[in-house]
């Protein structure tokens, strides 16, 4: 049983800043790109960064992704913006026609997946990110941005698994995936089967979307197999979607939280439909079905998605652990990350002392004890929190 106990024994919190955060959180690994390093390039035949964190395409999905879009993500599209530190993923309409194989960079190994000139009807070229690192297992994902609104623009923030239907090294092949975001024309139309509340407007620029997929059977995507799927408009107050906005999500053995500028929107606690396995991370500006008029016109306009910062906190995982704090060199010297049990005790009547200016976060899966005397002091932070470790 989880638990946390808190025997008051001469306990005395002169001022304590009870929370949980993960910005300078000793219980995180910080993976960080603020876009702020000049002179950083793609490299010609992989299209990965060189020593970098990213690459310009989906690996296991080449360079297009699915016959339902538009576009094409070439390299020359994702643009380190040097002046203004920042991401750009920058789609340009280039064919009334349609683009081939021939017409396209595509990077060593990688699948084209246009099966002839028209098949897929890439009309556009457009950028995208995947981490280069795979390891992404549980954390707090967060893109701060903002994104072209406009019909048929399909901008994304996301993680979907490593291991799935179309990998078959993996033990588990479920299809997995989750959306920090997802805007799309199509979700503020009440003609479709979801739809944004409250939208008087097609292409409302206040609405997105949040959710997963968890497929058990190993196949695609379906309305069938989304999890916990939100679709949030912002309040007319708050600043719409093609300005400035802070997304993420915190994802657990346990729960799944979405949030909007820290507010939390969407929450799913069923651990069995929850991705267990490692994800891939994605930021990428698709061009959707509805880019097409209907009349074979399709919206022809050029457009940015803006990238101010990616950050994921990833926690540290030491779940076979019991700590036992009982002088106050060991907590000083506290060794974060998620433990089975932490006990804090003194052994004398001097209270051990959290002191100004320490901070100190206490994360757990079975049980925190705190016997006093303790103290957190003026200008200390102390916060205990529990999490399920992963099986």
């Amino acid at each position: 049983m989880k638990r946390i106990i808190i025997v008051f024994c001469c306990l005395t919190i002169l001022c304590s800043k009870i929370f949980a955060q993960y910005e300078n959180n000793d219980n995180y690994i910080l993976f960080e790109d603020d876009f702020n390093v000049s002179g950083r390039t793609w490299d010609a035949d992989s299209y990965e960064e060189s020593g970098g964190k990213w690459r310009a395409y989906f690996r296991g999905s080449g360079i297009t992704h699915g016959s339902g879009e538009h576009q094409a993500y070439q390299r020359s599209q994702a643009v380190f913006d040097d002046n203004d530190e920042m991401m750009l993923l920058v789609a340009d309409y280039v064919s009334e026609t349609g683009l081939s194989c021939d017409d396209l960079e595509i990077p060593d190994g990688v699948n084209c997946m246009i099966d002839n000139d028209t098949a897929f009807n890439i009309r556009y070229l457009s950028g995208a990110l995947q981490s280069k690192q795979t390891s992404f297992l549980y954390g707090y994902f967060e893109i701060r941005c903002k994104l072209p609104v406009h019909k048929g623009a399909f901008p994304a923030f996301w993680l979907w698994s490593a291991c799935n239907a179309n990998n078959p090294n993996c033990d588990d092949p479920h299809y997995e995936e989750i959306d920090v975001f997802e805007y799309t024309w199509r979700i503020t139309d009440s003609t479709v089967q979801f739809h944004c509340p409250e939208t008087t407007e097609l292409g409302d620029n206040r609405c997105y979307t949040a959710g997963m997929y968890y497929n058990t059977t190993g196949g695609g995507i379906s309305i069938d197999n989304s999890v916990a799927r939100v679709y949030n408009r912002l309040d007319d107050s708050k600043p719409s979607l093609d300005q400035w906005n802070t997304f993420a999500c915190l994802w657990m053995p346990d729960k799944v939280e979405w949030y909007i500028n820290d507010e939390m929107v969407n929450s799913y606690y069923n651990a069995d439909s929850i991705p267990h396995n490692p994800m891939y991370l994605m930021a990428n500006y698709a061009i959707d079905g509805y880019a097409d008029h209907g009349d074979n016109a399709y919206y022809n306009a050029n457009d940015t998605m803006y990238i101010d910062y990616i950050r994921v906190y990833q926690p540290k995982w030491d779940c076979g652990t019991d700590i036992l704090i009982n002088n106050q060199m060991s907590l000083y010297n506290y060794n974060h990350g998620i433990k089975s049990s932490v006990t804090i005790t003194s052994n004398s009547a001097t209270p051990l002392v959290v002191d100004s200016n320490c901070k100190i976060d206490i994360m757990a899966s079975d049980s925190v004890t705190i016997e006093g005397p303790f103290e957190v002091n003026v200008g200390a932070e102390f916060s205990v929190t529990m999490q399920k470790c992963p099986e």
